[in-house]
C-alpha cells in the first residue's frame, strides 16, 4: 500500500511540474463599450451639443472580459460590466454591480469584489478596481489566484481607460 501511495505522489508531482501553477498573469482582457438606447435609459440617439463645449451625453455599458485556460481544457472567465452615464463633461451616474465569474473543469470560483478607487459622480471620470478570485484543484493539490482589472469611465462620449 505504501508503494502505491509513493507512485501516486510521484505521478502527481510530475504532472504538476508539467502543468505549472494556475495563473492569471498570462490572461488577456477584452474591453468593449456599447451605448444604451433611450428605451434602455440611454441617450445615444441624441444629437451632440451644438456649442462644441463637450462630448456626447449618454449612457454606456462597458464589457470587460478576462479569461484563461489550462492544458486540461479547464477554463476561467471574469466579467465586469459597469454601466455609467455622462452629460458630455462629467459622470452623472455609475453602477458597477454587474460583476461575475464562470469556471469549468479544475478551476473553481471564489467570489468577486469591486471597489471605487478614484473620481466621483460629478467628476470627469470615475475609476473602479474589479477582482475575481479563483481556485485550481488538481489531484489533491489546490492553488488560488486573483484576476484584477482596473477601468476608468469618463463622462463624455462613452470613453474608458485602464
Amino acid at each position: 500500500m505504501l508503494t502505491r501511495h509513493l507512485i501516486g505522489a510521484a505521478l502527481a508531482a510530475v504532472t504538476l511540474a508539467a502543468a505549472g501553477p494556475a495563473s492569471a498573469a498570462t490572461a488577456g482582457a477584452k474591453v468593449t463599450v456599447e451605448p444604451l438606447v433611450q428605451a434602455q435609459g440611454g441617450l445615444d440617439d441624441r444629437e451632440p451639443p451644438s456649442d462644441d463645449g463637450g462630448g456626447y451625453p449618454g449612457c454606456w455599458r462597458a464589457f470587460v472580459e478576462a479569461s484563461g485556460s489550462h492544458w486540461t481544457g479547464s477554463t476561467w472567465h471574469h466579467y465586469f460590466n459597469p454601466l455609467w452615464c455622462g452629460n458630455g463633461s462629467v459622470v452623472t451616474y455609475a453602477d458597477p454591480s454587474w460583476h461575475y465569474q464562470t469556471t469549468s473543469g479544475f478551476y473553481g470560483p471564489n467570489g468577486v469584489s469591486h471597489w471605487h478607487i478614484d473620481g466621483c459622480v460629478g467628476c470627469p471620470g470615475i475609476r473602479f478596481h474589479a477582482q475575481a478570485r479563483f481556485s485550481f484543484n488538481f489531484m489533491g493539490w489546490t492553488s488560488y489566484f486573483d484576476d484584477d482589472r482596473y477601468i476608468t469611465l469618463y463622462g463624455s462620449n462613452g470613453r474608458v481607460g485602464g
